[in-house]
């Protein structure tokens, strides 16, 4: 009763911010002036000697952090023969870890009405350069300890070894990389340089480039306009969450993702929250640091909450202030665990995509659900569409028109596109093709299109979302469908298992795909085939358990805790090419078999069925 009560007052107490962010989204004007950088500016005037930034032992004022943005903003523009300044329109690749400088750097490339260009810190090589050299940018800003692999990087990109390279010293104390060739930041600053007045952009100039993760493929730069900006800190800063300048907001996800960036400083500097940043998320300092700062809410991912959940306990994680907190990933398995045990408040799950045009948002903390969209006709752009697995396309009526799916009933999302409405834009990638892919034209009538989000969901009779899977992900075998969600987790209440990685794999004269786990187990644990048997089949069909299981010695994770199957399933379950322990499912012994050249040969020949 007590977290009931709770939870109402917080929503009760947020209303107003909640109700001003419809508001602001309803009315925000799609190409009229624009620039999140200019809020920070507002803020300083206003109330300089607020805090606006904790880091570690650091406090920063929004007068402080608005000045250093400034005099940034006068180096990057100033020109020299050997380093030319940067222009609005101009792309500045920023590769950095979470710190302050991270975000003077990337507002005050906005301030030049430039472009930042937010490159994963995990990423090399060929990855690497290809996120550098697909922005083509006028110079590459880098934390010292990023300048071996980003050269490394460059000479696979002959395109861009010409450009500036720029850098900082972002760490604790001093570290021995080579700087030759690139120039340091802070002494630039120190270098006379005339001001330079804010560049006036515009709700549809673009803002930054930030990448989808990279599960499949190489990442593809997703455009985010300073229009798309401001929504998204008006839906989650205002409406989510509703922050107001009382609120600190806990982050330890990458500030180079659309969570910490978008979310996280976006959300901080529209309201006047206080935004706590962590440099990495760290299970053992966690509490330390939620406490510590005072936060009221995080932003979270749903691998974060189940790697705290599977911590030891810690005497400071209900010792806490949150009252709420936003994020997407949440797993059915994790949800009540982690709610019953640390009490956030009210878990606003959200489903959206950094480069979507179909957002919504479970303001009400419903377990298990996404959210649901508004009951207005003309604000609701979801459509969801029956789809046809097996033919891997969606299901026409007579018409040649899309499907809709009735409660209960899974089907692609799909979100209409509307130039007009910026919340209903899809401003795609660099790259018509990419952008192309995207869009699925004639469904509700003809000549319309609408975003592809790639995503299974349902909908229940009230109007509440909930996500299923992958297109792709989920598989066929027996002729039946199964869901990598589902039979992940399952898998992931194990004892012992940290985290459950599932997909298909092709098995030679079989139909469909197999189902393979990949298991990372708990620090201690010990995996006994006897009782994952018993556990998986007491739980799930025999066509959905798993009929391998690889143990993971490092699990395949992108920096934001999304899970990489395309090498896994590239791997599938030769011993070969597979240096962790594998296993086979095994009915006839109720157990699960080591995976050894043997039985590897059996089954490519037939001599052992599965």
């Amino acid at each position: 009763m007590k977290e009931r009560t709770k939870k109402l007052l917080t929503f009760a107490t947020t209303l107003p911010s909640r109700a001003r962010g419809v508001a602001e989204i309803l009315f925000q004007d799609p190409v009229g002036p624009a620039n999140i950088s200019s809020l920070l500016e507002a803020w300083a005037k206003k109330d300089p000697d607020r805090t606006f930034l904790l880091f570690e032992r650091e406090r920063i004022t929004f007068g402080e952090l608005e000045r250093r943005v400034r005099r940034r903003a006068r180096t990057l523009a100033a020109s020299t023969a050997s380093r030319p300044g940067v222009r609005r329109g101009d792309a500045v690749a920023l590769m950095m870890n979470n710190h302050p400088q991270f975000l003077v750097n990337a507002w005050a490339i906005a301030r030049l009405g430039a472009v930042v260009s937010l490159v994963n810190t995990n990423l090399t090589g060929k990855g690497l350069a290809h996120a550098i050299s697909q922005t083509n940018p006028r110079a590459i800003i880098a934390g010292r300890e990023h300048l071996p692999v980003l050269r490394a990087a460059l000479e696979e990109a002959p395109e861009a070894r010409a450009v500036t390279l720029l850098w900082e010293e972002t760490r604790q104390g001093h570290g021995m990389e080579d700087v030759s060739g690139a120039y340091e930041l802070p002494a630039l600053d120190a270098e006379p340089a005339p001001e330079i007045q804010p560049a006036v952009t515009l709700g549809d100039d673009v803002y930054a480039y930030i990448f989808t993760s990279g599960t499949t493929g190489l990442p593809k730069a997703g455009k985010i306009s300073h229009a798309r900006a401001f929504t998204a800190a008006y839906g989650f800063g205002r409406f989510s969450l509703g922050l107001s300048e009382r609120d600190v907001l806990y982050v330890c996800l990458p500030l180079f993702h659309s969570s910490g960036f978008l979310i996280g400083a976006g959300s901080s500097v529209l309201t006047g929250a206080t935004l706590a940043l962590s440099r990495k998320l760290s299970v053992s300092r966690f509490w330390d640091e939620v406490c510590d700062s005072g936060a009221t809410a995080f932003v979270y991912i749903g691998e974060v909450c189940r790697y705290l959940l599977n911590a030891p306990p810690h005497p400071r994680e209900r010792a806490h202030r949150l009252t709420r907190i936003v994020g997407n990933g949440m797993r059915p398995d994790v949800w009540k665990g982690f709610v019953d045990r640390f009490r956030p408040g009210i878990v606003n799950e959200f489903y959206g995509a950094t480069e979507g045009n179909v957002n919504m948002t479970n303001v009400f903390g419903l377990e298990g659900s996404v959210g649901r969209m508004p009951p207005i006709p003309w604000l609701n752009n979801a459509f969801l569409a029956k789809f046809d697995q097996r033919a891997d396309t969606h299901v026409r009526d007579a018409q040649g028109l899309c499907v809709e799916c009735k409660a209960g009933e899974v089907g692609e999302l799909l979100g209409r596109i509307d130039p007009s409405r910026v919340t209903m834009r899809f401003e795609g990638y660099l790259g018509d093709a990419s952008t192309d892919a995207k869009i699925l034209r004639n469904v509700k009538e003809r000549g319309d299109a609408y975003f592809r989000s790639g995503d299974l969901l349902r909908r229940d009779w009230l109007g509440f979302y909930y996500f299923v899977d992958r297109i792709g992900d989920t598989f066929r075998w027996k002729g039946e469908n199964v869901s990598t969600i589902e039979v992940g987790d399952v898998c992931g209440r194990h004892d012992g298992v940290e985290m459950a990685n599932v997909y298909g794999v092709s098995v030679p004269g079989a139909d469909g795909r197999a189902g393979m786990a990949a298991l990372s187990l708990s620090p201690g644990a010990h995996f006994s085939p006897d009782r994952f048997y018993e556990h998986v089949m007491r739980a799930l069909p025999p066509y959905a358990a798993p009929l391998f299981v690889r143990l993971l010695s490092e699990q395949n994770m992108t920096a934001t805790f999304k899970l990489k199957k395309n090498d896994l399933q590239r791997e599938g379950f030769d011993p070969h090419a597979v240096n962790d322990h594998l296993f086979y499912r095994d009915d006839r012994h109720k157990t699960y078999q080591v995976l050894d050249d043997t039985a590897f040969d059996g089954i490519k020949t037939g001599g052992l069925r599965l």
